[in-house]
């Protein structure tokens, strides 16, 4: 049967069905060359060779190199009706399709690419344990035009033309709910619209990605940041950081239409970085005056490049708060590939009389190396040729010093490398004074003399109370005077010793020396409130549960069964370190899930009255929702706790999927490890940097109160503080439990002070 007959007879069997918008007439069909047409019932279907009205029958029957040409319709990936919920499997997120051949074309019979809608309904514990994900194809060669692919899990499915068709959102909390992956050569996407929210990957994967005149509405972590080239694209940006990351040369956009859909008052290409060349391309936002960077953290050594680049119409230059990041391009005409120039390193450290550092760019054009400028007496460089140099570290100061050397070619491409230059190692110093321990007033001192050279001494003392690290002092801690450590009624009747490890700055560290109290402790009164920053707790593995001391160690609740992880025992649960995102400064953070932190106080068989505790944390997470998923990630804070049985009361902050930017609070009691909840869930949006949790628990009535220094976001009309209230019968318990049950890296939350206090 020839392409017309089929098209008519098509016409005559579905009173639905339009002709094909797209300008080519249909070959005639055959093995490699098949139809998807939604609107026919199973029996015409069946009636037509190589005709199909699903999109998982089509699938079935594709030969190694096919054109599967499909009609205006919905078609589901899989059963969005379905109650089931689906799993990965291998450790891989649940996928709606996997198709593996060598050469797929997915063509879409019209020019509205609005009409082919390959579509799915389901993310991140919304009909899915993991980030579901449409396709994943295994396919060397796939071109995908003319249509739409939407995981419609938090964006309502509009279908004018077959209202019928058109489904609601599963949920208005936005979670992970992927397009899809390609593992392959090639990828060409032609007049695609690729609709998802977090996490889109718009076919992400293979070697090399076209996009041509595509469309793509995304929040973060979303764009395909590989070797992929987009032109005649527009971005609805519903996030801040569309891009995770680029990496090698980066992506290439040209005349390209960024809108910004939120009222972010700051914008990012990526969240951790990587090259990206703009040409020709527009940025539409609601105010003139928002700020737009290549990422939120740039390094020293990054280079994007832009041309002709606008901000409501007006030239912008991107990332101006670092301008080294940005290379203005005065002619991009005829570009192919992005102006990218490799080099051999983005970072090194060198230090003073040690070995050279040779670096490369293997560029066909001759290279020019330069240092920052202030910083050449810090390195020599020495030339290797037309496209390598050799940098000899020259630092003769007492101070580290940080700096970039850059390479350039004469058509304006740059790269660069960060060094960090220290000076000549020192070996380790002689004590002047051998250490000794004198108590005075409370308190214990380590008393010491170093031969410091001109430099500042970086020893690191730690406290031993039965040879159990209590307190660390850090290299590089600020303070004055000889390291000190606050008795407490915990120390009586042990003996203390001090470990140091004598070190000068930019020198090695020298052998471990422990000075041991000459006697044991006495006569420190029983405490009543505590008091700690976390700048002085040992984070190593510490499970030891005993008065006077801070377990720090790991645990994995028996209501997070349902969920895949654990922990290394070989390393420590808990970092002391800088934050990032919306962690402000230094604190406490989680260094693996599962990360436990509780304190035993003294006197437990005494008991201990009523108890208030006030904990300052900052979420790394900016938007609200302070874990990575709804996967049961959560902490609590607890209060009247006994480490020993895990029983006592707290505070339970879960992301869930009702709010993709806010969290849950609830309080619960805590009775041998198991958690029932004493009130119901509050939604908020205060879990934010500067976030303040006040527990109390006072003649039967536990009280919690928690609110933020973030001012209120502009589109919620959740509540934006807490306060949470139960009566529960006292007990005797006086100890701090703080459970971590979230991912970590982006997901953590640091602590930042806390407070205690307890009545006898």
């Amino acid at each position: 049967m020839n392409a017309p007959a089929l098209l008519l007879l098509l016409c005559c069997l579905s009173a639905t069905a339009q002709p094909p918008q797209h300008g080519n007439a249909l070959p005639p069909l055959d093995a490699r060359h098949l139809l998807l047409d939604g609107s026919l019932s199973d029996a015409q279907a069946d009636s037509l060779p190589f005709v199909f009205n699903t999109l998982q029958e089509a699938v079935e029957h594709l030969a190694d190199t096919t054109t599967l040409y499909i009609r205006p319709w919905v078609y589901w990936v899989d059963n969005p009706d379905t109650p089931d919920v689906v799993t990965g499997r291998d450790g891989r997120e649940p996928f709606g399709m996997v198709i593996t051949t060598t050469k797929l074309t997915l063509m879409g019979l019209t020019d509205d690419a609005r009409r082919v809608v390959l579509a799915s309904q389901r993310g991140q514990m919304q009909g899915a344990v993991g980030n579901f994900t449409m396709f994943d194809f295994h396919v060397d060669e796939l071109t995908v035009e003319n249509m739409t692919l939407g995981n419609y899990c938090n964006v309502d499915l509009d279908y004018p033309w077959q209202p019928a068709l058109s489904r609601q959102r599963r949920s208005d909390a936005i979670t992970q709910a992927h397009v899809g992956y390609v593992h392959g050569r090639q990828l060409t996407a032609r007049n695609v619209r690729f609709i998802s929210r977090l996490n889109l990957n718009p076919l992400n994967g293979a070697h090399h990605s076209t996009y041509d005149s595509c469309h793509f509405e995304c929040t973060d972590d979303a764009l395909n940041g590989g070797d992929a080239l987009y032109r005649h694209c527009t971005f609805h940006l519903y996030g801040q950081k569309p891009w995770w990351s680029t990496f090698g040369a980066g992506p290439l956009l040209e005349d390209c239409d960024f809108h910004v859909m939120g009222s972010n008052r700051e914008m990012f290409f990526c969240k951790q970085g990587g090259p990206l060349t703009l040409v020709g391309c527009r940025y539409h936002a609601p105010s003139d005056s928002i700020y737009i960077g290549w990422t939120a953290y740039p390094q020293p050594w990054l280079r994007c490049y832009q041309h002709d680049f606008t901000l409501n119409g007006r030239s912008y230059l991107i990332g101006g708060r670092q301008p080294q990041n940005t290379i203005v391009l005065h002619d991009a005409g005829g570009m192919t590939a992005p102006p990218y120039l490799r080099i051999s390193r983005q970072q090194a450290e060198l230090r003073t009389g040690e070995a050279p550092l040779a670096l490369s760019s293997s560029d066909a054009q001759p290279v020019r190396w330069r240092v920052d400028s202030g910083c050449e007496d810090l390195v020599s460089l020495k030339s290797q040729g037309k496209d390598s140099v050799l940098i000899v570290p020259t630092n003769q100061g007492s101070t580290t010093a940080t700096f970039c050397v850059v390479a350039a070619t004469a058509d304006g491409r740059e790269a660069a490398c960060q060094l960090t230059v220290h000076p000549r190692l020192l070996p380790p110093p002689t004590f002047l004074q051998q250490p000794v321990l004198q108590q005075r007033k409370g308190v214990l001192q380590l008393v010491y003399g170093l031969d410091l050279q001109g430099r500042t001494d970086e020893s690191v003392v730690t406290w031993l109370r039965d040879d159990i690290p209590v307190s660390v002092m850090r290299a590089g801690t600020p303070g004055t005077g000889h390291p000190t450590y606050r008795l407490t009624d915990a120390d009586n009747g042990h003996r203390l010793s001090a470990l140091i490890v004598p070190r000068l700055h930019g020198g090695t560290a020298g052998d471990t020396l422990r000075i041991d109290a000459p006697k044991p402790i006495k006569g420190q009164k029983r405490l009543t409130q505590i008091d700690t920053d976390f700048s002085d707790l040992p984070t190593q593995w510490q499970p030891r549960i005993a008065e006077g001391y801070w377990t720090t160690d790991g645990y994995k609740p028996a209501d997070t069964q349902d969920y895949s992880w654990s922990f290394n025992r070989q390393r420590p649960m808990w970092a002391y370190e800088e934050g990032f995102n919306g962690a402000v400064g230094y604190g406490l953070v989680q260094a693996q899930r599962g990360a436990r932190l509780m304190y035993t106080p003294v006197g437990r068989r005494q008991g201990y009255g009523d108890m208030e505790l006030t904990l300052l944390v900052d979420p790394t997470k900016t938007a609200g929702q302070g874990f990575g998923s709804a996967t049961g990630q959560y902490m609590d804070v607890c209060l009247k706790f006994d480490p020993l049985t895990l029983t006592g009361y707290g505070l339970r902050i879960i992301r869930t999927t009702k709010h993709a930017r806010a969290v849950d609070f609830l309080l619960v009691e805590y009775d041998h490890g198991q958690v029932h909840p004493l009130t119901d869930p509050v939604s908020a949006t205060c879990y934010r940097t500067g976030c303040t949790i006040a527990l109390s628990l006072r003649g039967g009535l536990l009280t919690a109160h928690v609110s933020t220094i973030t001012p209120c976001p502009a589109d919620s009309a959740l509540p934006h503080e807490v306060s949470l209230q139960a009566h529960v019968a006292d007990n005797t318990f006086g100890g701090i439990h703080i459970q971590h049950t979230g991912s970590c890296g982006e997901s953590t939350t640091m602590l930042h002070h806390l407070t205690a206090s307890w009545e006898e």
